[in-house]
């Protein structure tokens, strides 16, 4: 057997993972994205990592190495160019990073990719035909596997569905829209609107707003309320686009998961056309998706 480390470069968090074959998680590490300004090496912390990882996996082989990353990336380069969530010690060449200091196979992906192709192979989308996985934190990515095939856009490009534009009144997007998914679903947008409406103060996080929420204050819960009917809306037009039979909800700021997924459902279910039936569940392979996903790139047939 043979190890690949999956990786996942986050907005927040910098994960990496030893995955086998099967999609079995060995060891692992975690650490926030150290955010350094132009002062740290190209990818240091990424490396630091990932050294510790191959130290770990001892006598095993290490086959290669998978890396998801969040927002824009070259999956054929494997160049990094994501000023809106990452920091300078972030940005470029990532496999020519690792490959200067591990002779190892390196492929990268953008994050909901890779975490699509995680659940759809290994976690809530086994058995699907169509699956999209609808990842929600700093931002909103969304990946589609069809067929046990990963859907990508032209040079491989992703497309960033998390941009379609739901409500053209809403607040602006760094991309450019006004009330796409990402500008109102996001955790970044629900701790911008919660601060805009007084609710918390500058500083406080998305998680903060739904436990607000969940105790009962009710501007807080207007603005998650906003956010889900948001992130409903736009996974029925995904719907619409991709005609899938699963649709995974991801990622670390749904708030109340079981109550966004009756929601998703009840919003898509008088949906004339596409499967006959279309399953909604919570993601199965928690934080680890992505570098589960990430691996097994490495494994493509």
């Amino acid at each position: 057997m043979a190890w690949v480390i999956g990786m996942d470069l986050g907005g927040t968090n910098l994960r990496a993972a030893q995955v086998d074959p099967g999609g079995a998680v060995g060891a692992t590490r975690h650490e926030p994205l150290g955010r350094d300004g132009d002062s740290g090496a190209p990818f240091g912390q990424l490396l630091d990592m990932l050294g510790d990882l191959i130290d770990d996996a001892g006598a095993v082989r290490v086959a290669g190495v998978g890396v998801s990353v969040t927002g824009p990336v070259d999956p054929l380069s494997g160049w990094v160019d994501n000023p809106f969530t990452l920091p300078p010690s972030m940005q470029g060449d990532l496999v020519g990073a690792i490959t200067s200091v591990h002779d190892l196979p390196v492929s990268v992906e953008n994050d909901a990719n890779a975490a699509a192709l995680g659940e759809a192979r290994f976690g809530a989308g086994r058995g699907g035909d169509v699956v999209v996985c609808i990842t929600v934190g700093t931002g909103i990515g969304v990946g589609v596997v069809g067929h046990g095939r990963l859907y990508e856009g032209a040079a491989r490009a992703h497309a960033e569905s998390g941009h379609l534009v739901v409500d053209p009144t809403g607040p602006p997007c760094y991309c450019g829209a006004s009330g796409c998914i990402e500008s109102m679903a996001s955790a970044t947008a629900i701790a911008r609107a919660a601060v805009d409406a007084g609710v918390v103060p500058d500083g406080a996080t998305a998680r903060e707003v739904h436990q607000l929420a969940r105790a009962g204050v009710r501007a807080a819960a207007d603005i998650v309320d906003r956010a889900h009917d948001a992130l409903a809306a736009g996974i029925r037009t995904l719907v619409a686009v991709y005609a899938p039979d699963v649709v995974i909800l991801a990622g670390n700021a749904q708030g109340d998961g079981d109550r966004l997924v009756q929601l998703v459902a009840d919003t898509i279910a008088s949906f004339p056309f596409g499967a006959p039936a279309v399953a909604i569940r919570r993601a199965a392979l928690g934080n680890w998706a992505g570098c589960i996903g990430a691996s097994s790139l490495l494994r493509e047939p």
